[in-house]
């Protein structure tokens, strides 16, 4: 069983009321920890030091239990109109799926959002590891601010190692103004109404000049009928 350190209530409340709010996230196994170890690099983002996986699921609640099933791997597609920058924005990009089993981290993140138990989901779950060195600064988000295109959006950090910086900001998404800033600490996220807010973080830069890195979850959770996988989806969002 998932014990989470505040009422969930608390944080559905927080969404509704103001569309974003600091979660608190599954404790993570030392293998899971160890999964972000093993991440390949992604290779439509070779400017920058970054490496990933990404799952997709279906998921849906029963007798007050999240179920969760793993889908059929393809490109991930992130339509243009929302991420605007060319090696992403409309662009099939090749993912390999995650090794571990992220069941417990996406149950933390679920009871904590204003979801209807009755409907079924689309859960998309990417692991990242952006690493800053001499070589390559520690861009955290090359979109910029921007919104993912889904329902809900969430950050969590898993590990900060040997780094400063990386704030996470909502913003307008008419004039980018913020309206909150906050350094996530390990094992801590933000829960994002996507579709009123834009969102962003600043780089990470090394603490002490030697490499470092931050790992983090990126959690997209739309209602299956408006979910962005399969074929239809990838027709409207291709360039």
């Amino acid at each position: 069983m998932i014990v989470l350190e505040s009422a969930p209530s608390a944080a559905v409340d927080e969404i509704v009321q103001t569309g974003y709010a600091v979660i608190r996230t599954a404790p993570l196994s030392d293998e899971v920890l160890d999964s972000f170890n093993r991440l390949p690099r992604d290779e439509h983002s070779l400017s920058r030091h970054r490496r990933i996986r990404l799952s997709q699921y279906f998921g849906y609640c029963e007798n007050g239990q999240w179920i969760y099933a793993l889908l059929p791997r393809r490109r991930y597609v992130q339509s243009a109109e929302y991420i605007r920058i060319a090696e992403a924005g409309g662009v099939a990009r090749h993912r390999e799926q995650l090794e571990i089993d992220p069941s417990e981290l996406i149950t933390s993140v679920m009871e904590q959002l204003p979801v209807d138990r009755a409907q079924q989901y689309h859960v998309n779950v990417n692991q990242i590891r952006v690493i800053v060195d001499a070589d390559y600064k520690g861009v955290t988000v090359p979109e910029g601010p921007h919104r993912d295109g889904h329902e809900f959006s969430v950050v969590g950090v898993a590990r900060r190692a040997n780094v400063v910086g990386g704030e996470t900001q909502v913003m307008l998404p008419h004039d980018h103004t913020p309206l909150f800033r906050h350094t996530l600490a390990e094992n801590e996220a933000i829960a994002i109404d996507d579709e009123r807010f834009v969102h962003y973080a600043t780089n990470i830069e090394s603490r002490d000049g030697a490499p470092g890195y931050r790992d983090i979850w990126v959690i997209e959770i739309n209602r299956w009928e408006n979910r962005c996988y399969g074929p239809l989806h990838d027709q409207r969002a291709l360039r």
